[in-house]
């Protein structure tokens, strides 16, 4: 009976102590996804939101990334990809100078697009990409 009760109290310190290890990573990947969620709702259209945005990206990044220069990329992704249909939090890694957040997006002409986010070590949005991806059909 003793034993089974150490065994439990150290098992309920472990669980414990290891929520507390991920608190740190957790609220950072929660604050970077609003901003991957900001931007992609942007892309969307929602032009109000590009302000709001500009806050969370680097100055360099603000700089380039006007209103009219989000309606442009706004415009080429619809003709390169259509429609965005569906959008799943993929991958979070973390580096010791930034952080990156993968999507995969699915659209109505490429059925998926591999979004990568990357986030400088203050949780600001500095670099995204768009990558289409092949997706072979399994031959049997």
């Amino acid at each position: 009976m003793k034993k089974t009760v150490i065994l439990l109290i150290l098992t309920l310190m472990m669980v414990v102590s290891g929520m507390c290890y991920a608190a740190g990573d957790g609220s950072d990947l929660n604050r970077q996804q609003k901003v991957a969620d900001k931007f992609m709702a942007v892309l969307s259209g929602d032009a109000a939101a590009v302000t709001q945005l500009q806050v969370d990206m680097v100055p360099e990044l603000a700089e380039k990334m006007t209103a009219a220069n989000f309606a442009a990329l706004q415009k080429q992704m619809k003709e390169q990809f259509g429609i965005q249909k569906s959008v799943r939090f993929a991958v979070y890694e973390r580096f010791d100078q930034g952080d990156r957040l993968t999507y995969l997006v699915g659209f109505s002409r490429q059925q998926a697009v591999r979004a990568v986010y990357g986030f400088d070590k203050n949780g600001k949005l500095s670099e995204f990409v768009f990558v289409p991806l092949e997706v072979k059909a399994v031959q049997k």
